[in-house]
């Protein structure tokens, strides 16, 4: 029965109907109940306190009506600030990482030296083209940039070499040149195959002729095709052929076979442990043969 409210007649019969005010304000009510056990007492009270809260609401906290302050919680603005900071400075590096630039081309020559000694001075590679093709005007711009590349390494190994075989792709080079604008006076930097043919104010001549990009991947589809034929893991590994591997993987409008070559390449070179040069060399062949035309 403890709790349980009472009667509004009950809860007369026991407070009254008007309370006594003490001095501090709170209302008290005296309850008149014949003699019973001290239990009964108790029992009848929390009836009674039950009955009060039900028809006034609980009890206050507070004897008064003064209430202490609401707290007003006030955020700096510095926390937004530095989220602002944070949130900026995320966006920008996902953003360059979606969108990182592509590395510079590698200059045909430089890559020589980045093979081993033993690569570089292997014997001449024949690079995978038609001959006649070589000085058709049906020849594209990037196929004729990309054997151009191709040539200069195999000038340049020549020279490491130190035979007399450099004469060949460097009348080859003249005659890629020989029917663009200014292509002769050009192409006879590198015609007979000489030493100044090996300066970088040659190869600085051919840029209104020939671009870079596809050039630099000539030269890095032929020095990895050396570096395959040797055994030569570390050229794979070094970063500038990294950053060609990258530059070829980028190369827009290829045929679907050329595609599948090139990502057939990039998962062996991208393996743990030493590359299967066989199946290496396969690809690159096939990527020469169609992209150098």
């Amino acid at each position: 029965m403890a709790g349980k409210p009472l009667d509004d007649d009950q809860l007369r019969e026991l407070i009254g109907d008007v309370p006594l005010v003490h001095g501090g304000g709170d209302a008290v009510h005296e309850i008149a109940v014949p003699m019973r056990s001290p239990q009964g007492v108790e029992a009848l009270a929390a009836a009674a306190m039950a009955a009060i809260e039900a028809e006034r609401g609980p009890r206050r906290k507070y004897s008064t009506n003064e209430r202490p302050p609401d707290v007003v919680i006030r955020r700096r603005r510095t926390s937004y600030v530095v989220l602002a900071m944070v949130c900026a400075i995320a966006v920008f590096a996902w953003s360059r990482v979606l969108h990182r630039p592509l590395p510079v081309p590698s200059d045909p020559v430089e890559l020589v030296t980045v093979l081993s000694p033993a690569a570089a001075a292997s014997p001449a590679r024949p690079p995978e083209w038609s001959a006649v093709r070589g000085v058709s005007d049906s020849l594209s711009e990037r196929g004729r940039a990309m054997r151009v590349g191709a040539l200069l390494v195999e000038f340049e190994r020549a020279w490491v070499r130190g035979d007399s075989s450099a004469q060949a792709p460097g009348d080859a080079i003249a005659a890629l040149l020989a029917d663009q604008p200014d292509g002769a006076d050009v192409g006879a930097f590198f015609a007979g195959g000489p030493a100044e043919a090996r300066l970088p104010s040659a190869r600085h001549a051919l840029a209104p002729l020939v671009r870079a990009a596809p050039m630099g991947i000539g030269g890095w589809l032929q020095a990895a095709r050396v570096a395959a034929a040797a055994g030569d893991a570390g050229f794979f590994a070094s970063t500038r052929s990294k950053e060609s591997l990258a530059l070829l993987l980028a190369v827009p409008g290829v045929t679907p076979e050329t595609q599948a070559a090139r990502d057939r390449l990039d998962t062996l070179l991208h393996r743990r442990g030493r590359p299967n040069f066989t199946a290496v060399s396969d690809a690159l062949d096939l990527l020469q043969r169609d992209l150098a035309n």
